[in-house]
C-alpha cells in the first residue's frame, strides 16, 4: 500500500508543479507584446490580360514594330497558343479583359453573333473581363445571352442554343431601371494562395459611342466612383490585390513604342488619379499598347487591339498582410513562331469555313489601298469613299450631302480585288442610312462639335462638300468663316439640304447631338449594302481611284 501511496502523492504532486510553471509562464507573456505576424513566403501570381480583341479570330492584317523589326501577329490559335506558354512558366495565373472583346467583328465572328470569339475565349481561358461599349452592340439582352447561354432572338426553333460563356462579365457602373447592376461588379479569384480582387467597370461614355437600341434602360455611372465603392467589400473578402478592369483608355505620345508610358493622356489618366486602394489597372478602350508603373498609385497597362499583343502582369502578393510587394508588366507580341492552340484553331478553322461562300465573294477592285489613317486634316482615303457610297445610294432620295463617323471605320481596303469579307471588316455595324433634312446653320454647327469631346471626331465628307478650319481658333469657332460649301457654292445659313448619316451618327452617336434636329427623315439600305453597291460598277470596269480630294484643309 505504502508503493501505491508513494505513486499516487507523486502524480498529485506533478500536477501540481505543472500548473505553477503554467501560471508563471502566463505571468511573464503578460508583460511582453505580443508577438508579430509569422512572417509569410510571397505568392507569385501572373495575370495575363488583354482588350479590344474585337472578334478577329484570324489575323489582322499588318505587323506590329519590334525592338528588332516588325513582324506579323495576331490570330485566335496563336493567342490562345501564347496563354498556354505564359500559363506553362507560371501556372498560378488568372487570364483577364478589359472589354471590347466582341462587337465591331470580322465576318467570320460577326455571322454567328460573335458565339465564336466568346469561345475562343473559354478555350484560351479567360477568367474575367469587364465589359466594353462594344458588348452593348446588339443590345443588353444579347451580351446577357452570350454570358448566360441560350437562343438567339431571330431562332424561334432553337431548342438548346448557345451554351454560354464560362468567364465572368463584369459590369459596376452599369445599372437598369431597377438601379441594379446588370451583371456582377466584382469577382474574387483564389490563385497560388493568393486572393485577387476584381472590379469592372466601362467608359461612362458609352451612351454616346453606341446606338441608342443598345442601352435603352441602362444607366452608365462614374467608373471611379463605382470602382471605389467596390474596394472595402473585395477587402473585407480578404482580397489580398485590387485589380481593375476597365474599358477606357489613355493615348500614347506621337511614335511611342509598345509599352511606352511616356506622355500618356486621355480620360484614363484622370480617372486613374481619383481610385483608391487599387493595385493594378488592365485598361482598353484606345487601341494603345503600354504600361504605366506607376498612375495614380497602380501599375496600369493596355495590351492594343485585335490580338496583337497580351500584357504580362507579374505580381507578388504577401497573403498574411494582404498586400502587394511587387508588380511588374511586359508586353508580349502574339508572334506566329508557336504551333497555334489546337482547340482553339479548332474554333478559327469552323467559323471561317462557315463564312467561306459569303466572305470570299468578290464585290470590286481598288486601283490603291483605301485606308483609315487620317492626314493632319482628319481626313482619310476610306472615310471619303464610304462618305461617297453612302450619298450614291441615297440620291434617290434627295440626299444632296452625305458624312460618315471614323469610328465606324474598322479595316483599311487593300488594293488589288476586294472581297465581301474585306468590305465587312471595314463596315461592319450594319447601321442603317438615314436621310433628314437640315439647314445650312445646323451643318456647321454639327461641324463645330467635332472639336466638343476630348480629342476631335472628325466627320468624313462626301467629294462635294469642302471646308478649312483652324488649328489656333477655339472650340466652338473652327470652322473658318465663309470656307463651308456644297458643290463649290458657300453654304448658307437659312438654306435646307438633305443629309445623309448612318443610323448611329443620326441617333446624335459620337457627341453629335445636331444631328437628332433632322426632318423629314426617310431611311435607306444598311451602310454595308451601299458600299458593296458603290464598288460593283469596278467587277467588270476600271478599279476604283482614290477619291478626289482635299474636303477638308487645316489651318494655322
Amino acid at each position: 500500500m505504502r508503493g501505491l501511496g508513494t505513486l499516487a502523492g507523486s502524480v498529485h504532486a506533478g500536477r501540481s508543479m505543472h500548473r505553477l510553471f503554467l501560471v508563471l509562464a502566463l505571468a511573464a507573456c503578460a508583460g511582453r507584446p505580443p508577438p508579430p505576424h509569422a512572417a509569410s513566403a510571397p505568392v507569385h501570381v501572373q495575370l495575363v490580360a488583354l482588350n479590344d480583341f474585337h472578334g478577329w479570330l484570324e489575323p489582322p492584317t499588318g505587323t506590329v514594330r519590334l525592338a528588332d523589326g516588325t513582324v506579323p501577329a495576331g490570330g485566335g490559335a496563336w493567342l490562345a497558343a501564347h496563354v498556354a506558354r505564359l500559363r506553362a512558366e507560371e501556372p498560378d495565373t488568372l487570364v483577364v479583359g478589359a472589354g471590347d472583346l466582341i462587337g465591331a467583328s470580322p465576318l467570320p465572328s460577326a455571322l454567328e453573333r460573335d458565339e465564336p470569339s466568346i469561345s475562343l475565349m473559354d478555350a484560351l481561358g479567360l477568367d474575367v473581363s469587364s465589359v466594353g461599349n462594344h458588348e452593348f452592340d446588339e443590345g443588353v439582352d444579347e451580351l446577357l445571352r452570350l454570358q448566360r447561354g441560350g437562343c438567339r432572338a431571330d431562332e424561334p426553333a432553337c431548342k438548346q442554343g448557345f451554351a454560354g460563356a464560362r468567364f465572368s462579365y463584369l459590369a459596376a457602373n452599369v445599372f437598369d431601371r431597377s438601379g441594379k447592376t446588370i451583371l456582377p461588379p466584382t469577382l474574387v479569384k483564389k490563385v497560388g494562395g493568393a486572393t485577387i480582387g476584381f472590379v469592372g467597370v466601362v467608359l461612362k461614355e458609352t451612351p454616346s459611342v453606341v446606338a441608342p437600341s443598345g442601352i435603352a434602360g441602362l444607366t452608365f455611372g462614374d467608373e471611379a466612383d463605382a470602382v471605389n465603392a467596390a474596394v472595402p467589400g473585395l477587402r473585407q473578402a480578404g482580397a489580398d490585390a485590387i485589380v481593375v478592369l476597365i474599358h477606357q483608355g489613355g493615348a500614347q505620345a506621337p511614335g511611342s513604342p509598345p509599352g511606352d508610358c511616356r506622355g500618356l493622356s486621355g480620360p484614363l489618366v484622370e480617372v486613374a488619379q481619383r481610385f483608391r486602394g487599387v493595385d493594378v489597372i488592365v485598361s482598353g478602350h484606345t487601341h494603345q499598347t503600354y504600361v504605366c508603373p506607376d498612375l495614380g498609385g497602380a501599375l496600369t497597362t493596355s495590351a492594343g487591339a485585335f490580338g496583337r499583343f497580351l500584357t504580362r502582369i507579374e505580381l507578388e502578393v504577401d497573403p498574411v498582410q494582404h498586400r502587394v510587394l511587387s508588380r511588374r508588366a511586359t508586353q508580349v507580341p502574339v508572334t506566329h513562331d508557336l504551333a497555334p492552340d489546337a482547340r482553339a484553331k479548332s474554333i478559327v478553322d469552323r467559323a471561317v469555313a462557315d463564312a467561306a461562300p459569303l466572305a470570299n465573294r468578290r464585290v470590286g477592285r481598288l486601283a490603291a489601298t483605301l485606308g483609315r489613317s487620317s492626314n493632319e486634316a482628319g481626313e482619310s482615303l476610306l472615310g471619303d469613299v464610304v462618305a461617297d457610297a453612302h450619298l450614291a445610294a441615297t440620291r434617290k432620295t434627295g440626299a444632296a450631302i452625305a458624312f460618315t463617323n471614323p469610328g465606324g471605320l474598322r479595316a483599311d481596303l487593300p488594293s488589288g480585288d476586294v472581297t465581301y469579307a474585306q468590305t465587312f471588316a471595314a463596315q461592319p455595324f450594319g447601321n442603317t442610312l438615314v436621310t433628314f433634312t437640315l439647314s445650312g446653320a445646323q451643318v456647321a454647327a454639327l461641324l463645330e462639335q467635332q472639336w466638343l469631346g476630348s480629342r476631335p471626331r472628325i466627320l468624313q465628307p462626301s467629294a462635294n462638300v469642302t471646308y478649312a478650319w483652324s488649328v489656333a481658333a477655339p472650340a466652338g469657332s473652327k470652322v473658318v468663316p465663309g470656307s463651308l460649301k456644297v458643290d463649290g457654292r458657300a453654304l448658307a445659313p437659312d438654306a435646307r439640304v438633305r443629309v445623309t448619316v448612318n443610323g448611329f451618327l443620326g441617333a446624335g452617336g459620337d457627341g453629335f447631338s445636331v444631328l437628332t434636329e433632322g426632318t423629314e427623315r426617310v431611311g435607306g439600305p444598311p451602310d454595308l449594302e451601299a458600299l458593296v453597291e458603290y464598288l460593283r460598277p469596278t467587277l467588270d470596269g476600271a478599279p476604283l481611284g482614290r477619291p478626289s480630294g482635299p474636303r477638308i484643309t487645316r489651318t494655322p
